[in-house]
């Protein structure tokens, strides 16, 4: 996953866009290289634009492989929190106007995770930002 996540950055920063990764463990996990590469690039994409870049860590924790996606932007506002994965979320012109130019990679990506046992999760940071959270079983 960790070579995933390098040329996912490579690719963003030749696109212009500021990817720093902070921290990379070795880790492999339970899904297709393929659609965890669609995944990946969705949630780093929406992070990387949205929020004028991010920061990447993955580290292995108890089996599980924990990719942490973390970006200085406005983040989302509370009470559209818990809707950020819907598809009807990114195609609502009245969602939208909180978040110009947002799309279906949140729903898309979420969708792809789960299909391989994996969970995400949202917050805003204080004082601004995102914090994207994937949990992935890895493989020992």
């Amino acid at each position: 996953m960790d070579r995933l996540i390098r040329d996912i950055e490579t690719e963003m920063t030749a696109l212009g866009h500021a990817v720093s990764i902070d921290h990379l463990d070795h880790v492999s996990v339970k899904a297709g290289a393929l659609g965890l590469r669609r995944a990946l690039r969705n949630l780093i994409v929406n992070a990387a634009t949205h929020g004028k870049g991010c920061s990447v860590s993955l580290t292995g924790q108890g089996g599980r492989a924990v990719l942490t996606i973390a970006d200085c932007g406005p983040g989302i506002p509370p009470d559209l929190l818990n809707k950020a994965f819907e598809p009807f979320f990114r195609v609502d012109p009245a969602r939208t106007q909180f978040l110009p130019g947002a799309e279906l990679g949140l729903a898309i990506a979420k969708e792809i995770i789960e299909r391989y046992g994996g969970t995400i999760r949202l917050e805003n940071r204080q004082g601004g930002g995102l914090v994207q959270t994937v949990v992935f079983g890895a493989v020992s």
